[in-house]
């Protein structure tokens, strides 16, 4: 019976120790191209030498670090065919799960997701590119809030999450991000009417950025 904790013990440990090498990555504290040397990960995150193989290994199979034989590992360059790549599959996914809302909301509902697309558009006027993305999800986060596919919603935000935010932010031109906060308060007015058509084109663009980029 230990051995078989020991070895689910082990699986957190690196699952948790992948987790926290992908939120660096995607932060940019570990930027695109960096190679990843695992005596400095140890020390850095002070995980044994296995434990940082094996979550380098799981981020391999999810296409964030890369291994180069006879090298090691660096993090994925991010080339703007992936980035396009991945915001079709999210387009599709995320057009689908607000399919799946329109007429659920209520009053209260509608007033939330005007205050998240406010203080959105107010951290484009002058907030940081963190406080960006965080009002950013906020706001899609309460969108999707009454999607009943929740399996559906976790791979939109892994998608999101898949993006690096150094890359957004050399994508997100203050047109863009205008453009996409007004599509914040467009998606609102969309629920509110029930207009459905109108709600999936907009979300379709806003996902895939009016050809120049997206949130």
């Amino acid at each position: 019976m230990s051995s078989i904790n020991g070895q689910r013990g082990s699986r957190f440990r690196v699952r948790d120790l992948a987790t926290l090498i992908e939120r660096d990555i995607t932060s940019g504290r570990l930027g695109a191209g960096a190679w990843l040397k695992q005596v400095e990960l140890e020390q850095a995150y002070g995980h044994s030498r296995i434990d940082v193989r094996q979550a380098l290994e799981h981020l391999v199979e999810r296409d964030v670090v890369e291994s180069i034989p006879n090298r090691g590992y660096r993090v994925q360059v991010f080339t703007q065919e992936r980035l396009q790549n991945i915001r079709q599959i999210r387009a599709i996914l995320e057009v689908s799960a607000v399919d799946s809302i329109v007429g659920k909301a209520g009053a209260d509902d509608i007033r939330n997701l005007n205050i998240l697309a406010q203080a959105f558009s107010d951290a484009v006027v002058s907030g940081t590119a963190t406080e960006q993305e965080q009002c950013n999800r906020a706001f899609h986060s309460r969108l999707l809030c009454h999607c009943s596919n929740g399996e559906l919603v976790k791979m939109i935000f892994d998608l999101r999450d898949r993006i690096p935010l150094a890359v957004r932010r050399e994508n997100n031109t203050s047109v863009m991000l205008a453009r996409s906060a007004q599509d914040h308060f467009d998606m609102v007015g969309h629920v509110a009417d029930g207009n459905r058509d109108a709600l999936l084109e907009t979300m379709r663009c806003h996902v895939l950025g009016h050809k120049d980029g997206g949130c």
